[in-house]
């Protein structure tokens, strides 16, 4: 603002009140200062589980002839489960143990508790103590999602057996704020989504190994007359799409270590790179995939120390001359668009199947264990191929490891 108008303070009360209101919205502020417990929660599957007629609840009854119900919800985390703490007392038939009871919290975005349900803590070994939920108390946070106070007591403290009662399996899941996978999934979804989720993991390790050149700190592939090609494009995909994170919070390093052109974003916009993001297979064919090289002449530069010649990857529309190579191969361009699937049953071409990931992907089609395991014995004929379809293959896995888990 200008020497007399300002909103300097305005705005820095906004920024301090808007803070506070993001911790509120995050619904693990509230609970910092309460113990995580981990248990296994059965929740009553109102459905499937017979009720009373006149009173409409349940019967008090879970052994094997019991009319109830349950989802088992693994490794849930619940907050403020305190230690267990026992009371005696003095009635007229002598001295007594108070009941077992307390309060627990399970943050937002999890699933619906309701009175009538069980759950078990993990870490308690020896045998099974059972504690029912008997009061429910929801709490709407500002952004709509809902929290909720368990009130509970322990209700048998030998071992019960409820597998008899168990309609499916979940487990609960551990998501970073902001995602929007769900926090419990079935657990062979989770299976299916872990699975992918290790292959992914595995192709960053194998790209990381195959292409970073430590000396100019960045990825680099040498084509067949020796080059060394640096790509801008394929690093704003890396960087976009954090192909390169992992689910155990280290993450590769991935800048622009060269500034990028005045119209760059313009003509990231034209690369098949886009076009995998938009899902758009009809740009496929017309996306810029030819790619030419430029020697690298950026005075200062990391490039500019090295004693070795570097390139910068360009790429020129298809129909232009030079008439190189697609970065992705020819006929995986042309499979893509014709939505011509790898056959399985070929043993010739199976060791191929993994092509089907990058085929399935813009049809929205389900993915087989085949074809992810086909990765551990990924071949490829040329450096440059390699350097751009494992990331593009990370990319899928990864938005097809959501959908299983968003399922």
């Amino acid at each position: 603002m200008g020497k007399i108008l300002t909103t300097t303070y305005k705005d820095s009360i906004e920024k301090v009140t808007s803070f506070y209101n993001d911790l509120v919205n995050n619904p693990f502020y509230q609970y910092n200062d309460q113990k995580p417990t981990i248990c296994t929660y059965y929740n009553l599957d109102k459905t499937f589980s017979s009720l009373d007629t006149g009173s409409k609840l349940s019967y008090d009854n879970i052994g094997k002839d019991s009319p109830l119900r349950f989802n088992r919800i693994y490794d849930l985390i619940i907050y403020g489960f305190n230690k267990i703490q026992l009371s005696n007392e003095i009635d007229e038939f002598g001295v007594e143990s108070s009941n077992i009871t307390g309060d627990c919290v399970l943050i937002p975005n999890n699933f619906m508790p309701t009175e009538g349900d069980y759950f078990e803590v993990d870490h308690i070994k020896d045998s099974s103590y059972l504690f029912i939920v008997t009061d429910v108390q929801k709490d709407t946070l500002n952004d709509g999602s809902n929290a909720y106070k368990l009130t509970y007591k322990l209700e048998y403290h030998s071992n019960i057996n409820l597998n008899d009662l168990v309609i499916h399996n979940f487990k609960a899941l551990e998501v970073r704020e902001g995602t929007n996978i769900k926090k419990v999934v079935r657990c062979e979804d989770y299976d299916i989504a872990k699975y992918i989720d290790d292959t992914a993991v595995y192709l960053k390790k194998y790209f990381n190994n195959l292409f970073y050149n430590p000396y100019v700190q960045t990825f680099i592939f040498e084509d067949l007359t020796e080059y060394r090609i640096y790509d801008q494009y394929m690093i704003e995909f890396l960087i976009r799409n954090k192909i390169l994170a992992d689910g155990e919070d280290s993450f590769i390093s991935v800048t622009h270590i060269i500034p990028v052109h005045q119209t760059f974003n313009i003509d990231y916009d034209k690369t098949f790179f886009r076009v995998f993001e938009q899902k758009r297979v009809d740009r496929l064919l017309s996306s810029d995939r030819n790619l030419v090289a430029d020697y690298i002449k950026q005075y200062g530069s990391v490039f500019d120390s090295r004693y070795e010649t570097y390139y910068k990857a360009k790429y020129e529309d298809h129909s232009k001359p030079p008439y190189t190579t697609y970065c992705i191969g020819d006929d995986l361009v042309y499979d893509i668009v014709d939505h011509k699937l790898v056959d399985k049953d070929d043993d010739e071409m199976k060791p191929n199947l993994w092509k089907n990931i990058l085929i399935k992907y813009f049809y929205d089609e389900d993915i087989t264990t085949d074809e992810v395991q086909s990765i551990e014995n990924l071949k490829f004929e040329y450096a440059k191929n390699a350097y751009y379809i494992i990331p593009l293959l990370i990319f899928c896995l990864e938005k097809y490891m959501i959908s299983v888990l968003n399922k």
